[in-house]
C-alpha cells in the first residue's frame, strides 16, 4: 500500500492488490499516508495470505482481478 501512496503522489495511477487479511494495515497506511478513501483490491481464501501460490493459482487471481484493476487505473486517469 505505501508504495501505491508514493506512485499516487508522483502521478502514477496505481491499484493495490492485498490480501484479505491486509484490509486493516492497508486502509490504515492509505488513512495515515492522507489518501483515506484509496480503493484497492482484496484477494481472498482460498488463496492464502503467504502468497505462496501455484501457477494456476497466480492465474486464476490474475483472470479473477485484471477487469477490477483495469477499473481502477482507468478511474483514476484524469480527463484529458
Amino acid at each position: 500500500m505505501r508504495d501505491a501512496v508514493e506512485l499516487e503522489w508522483a502521478g502514477i495511477p496505481t491499484a493495490c492488490v492485498v490480501h484479505t487479511e491486509m484490509n486493516g494495515s492497508a486502509r490504515a497506511i492509505a488513512r495515515i499516508s492522507g489518501h483515506e478513501d484509496y480503493e484497492f483490491l482484496s484477494v481472498g481464501y482460498p488463496h492464502i495470505p503467504t502468497a505462496i501460490w501455484t501457477p494456476d493459482e497466480v492465474q486464476h487471481i490474475a483472470d479473477m482481478i485484471t477487469p477490477q484493476i483495469r477499473a481502477l487505473l482507468l478511474k483514476q486517469v484524469p480527463p484529458a
